[in-house]
């Protein structure tokens, strides 16, 4: 009887572990790959990264990290995410922290002055759904989202994939995700005049759930001895929303970090008629200027160290290749503004 009870107990510890197996398995197809692609990369990379850059589309088409390896030798990655509000990016970057080391975080701050947590699911499901399931994780959910929103979508995915069967095609079995460390391509451009601004501060900026996630955010950062950059990208904005980021100098100041804002620099760094996909997202051609503005700032300011030559960061040198042959000569398309 005691043997047949062990034996019992094996067929059922062995069916639940094959049961666990396959519904890991059937998460994993089922999942939509935005994420996955998006962020399969920071996962594999072996090494610490230098730099990590993190915000809205706004950084995602700016910042380039296969450039910067090129031009540098330093190793970031770009977290950069369709319509993130700074709350969120707050716990992206504590996720993220869990995996990586960097001197250097850079955050982008045109969603200084917006007052919700979150825009919409599908930005926060893009931002985390890689992240496999932690306390952190746990923790961003129920910071981020009330308890009316579908909380344990973002926690057990599978619960919101789970009926994706008539949708799936090669490519969720495939295995394939970006090389391009988070950075998207855009090869559209419209056709502005640089904007000019009369200086103000919106007071209202600093009461907003924005801000307080960004001082969090710094403070933390700070106390981890990471150096912290703020950046405004180019945009062509009303003066209400120029307004709102100009107050991002007052946090500036109160913690001692840089503010590079690309807007209403004295000698602008992109060409507003050719470097823009629309008024607040450069393409391209505006990317790869404003990547080599940081990449030549974050080296002078921090010290950052060259990789260049190191056997163990051979596959960058691989990925940067593939990129070149991909969009070097590529041509621009114009789009006239709606």
């Amino acid at each position: 009887m005691k043997s047949k009870s062990v034996k019992t107990v094996v067929q059922v510890v062995v069916g639940v572990l094959l049961l666990a197996m396959m519904i890991l398995y059937a998460s994993k197809v089922l999942e939509r790959k935005d994420a996955y692609v998006k962020y399969e990369a920071f996962f594999r990379e072996k090494n610490d990264f230098d730099v990590l850059f993190f915000g809205s589309s706004n950084m995602q088409l700016m910042v380039n990290p296969l450039q910067l390896w090129n031009e540098q030798g330093i190793t970031s990655y770009n977290f950069g995410n369709t319509s993130e509000r700074l709350p969120v990016t707050y716990w992206t970057i504590k996720n993220a922290l869990e995996y990586t080391n960097p001197k250097v975080v850079v955050i982008e701050v045109s969603q200084y002055g917006e007052t919700l947590k979150y825009k919409d699911m599908y930005s926060v499901h893009l931002a985390w759904d890689r992240f496999p399931l932690s306390l952190t994780k746990i923790k961003a959910v129920y910071d981020i989202l009330s308890p009316s929103d579908t909380r344990h979508e973002l926690l057990f995915d599978i619960i919101l994939y789970h009926d994706r069967w008539s949708e799936l095609t090669a490519e969720d079995f495939s295995g394939n995700y970006s090389k391009l460390r988070g950075y998207a391509v855009n090869r559209e451009y419209i056709v502005y005049d640089r904007p000019e601004y009369e200086f103000r501060i919106d007071s209202a900026a600093p009461e907003t759930e924005g801000v307080k996630y960004l001082e969090k955010t710094v403070e933390e950062l700070q106390a981890k001895d990471i150096q912290v950059v703020f950046v405004h990208s180019p945009e062509v904005n009303s003066e209400e929303k120029q307004a709102r980021i100009n107050a991002v100098a007052v946090t500036a100041k109160k913690y001692n970090v840089p503010f590079i804002d690309f807007t209403v620099m004295d000698e602008s760094v992109v060409d507003y008629a050719t470097d823009m996909s629309d008024t607040d997202h450069v393409n391209i051609q505006g990317a790869a200027k404003l990547t080599h503005y940081l990449g030549e700032y974050l080296m002078s300011e921090f010290g950052l160290t060259s990789h260049a030559g190191d056997s163990a960061y051979d596959e960058w040198n691989v990925d940067y290749e593939q990129f070149r042959k991909e969009n070097d000569g590529a041509t621009l398309t114009e789009v006239k503004p709606e």
